[in-house]
């Protein structure tokens, strides 16, 4: 697995200072079999250091696939997003002594060495932009329930208004009560 790292060493040791980076990869586990890099991910960032914390703002280019809800047909679906972090070393969470339990964590992005790996900084943007029911298109009629044929490609001969054993005696009665 492919991980983002960026060497913050000279940004960490002098306050105020600012640095830019660019990263690439073609790869990126999202913990889901449901989506998969589409394009290659760019990722630009900027770190500054901001006295207590550093300050990381970003973006994010790429494309992912995954498969439409109804059809299962293969979609590609374009990513541009920016993301921010407030970025604590370990050792400086003593400062922040006054916050309540678990404040510092949820504010802040924790790390313990020069080397910042944001592999879940990207992943959990990326995954927080895309849809949640991914369709191909808004009209799509997705599959038959009985034969499993795409219904865009055209209608089945599957008899769709069988009624569910359990509802005949229903069905029946209705029926009767017709005649």
């Amino acid at each position: 697995m492919t991980t983002l790292e960026l060497d913050i060493s000279r940004i960490r040791s002098v306050k105020g200072s600012r640095e830019a980076f660019h990263r690439e990869t073609g790869e990126m586990d999202f913990w889901d079999a449901d989506w998969q890099l589409a394009k290659q991910l760019a990722v630009d960032t900027e770190i500054s250091h901001e006295g207590k914390f550093l300050n990381m703002k970003g973006h994010i280019s790429t494309a992912v696939k995954g498969n439409c809800s109804r059809c299962l047909k293969q979609v590609t679906v374009p990513v541009e997003c920016d993301f921010a972090e407030q970025l604590l070393y370990a050792k400086d969470v003593s400062l922040f002594s006054h916050l309540a339990v678990g404040e510092v964590e949820e504010k802040y992005f924790i790390y313990d060495n020069d080397t910042l790996d944001i592999t879940d900084i990207i992943r959990e943007s990326i995954l927080a932009v895309l849809p949640q029911k991914v369709l191909c298109r808004d009209d799509c009629r997705g599959l038959c329930p009985k034969c499993g044929k795409n219904l865009n490609q055209g209608q089945c001969d599957c008899d769709l208004h069988e009624v569910d054993p359990r509802l005949a005696i229903l069905a029946k009665l209705k029926e009767t009560e017709e005649v």
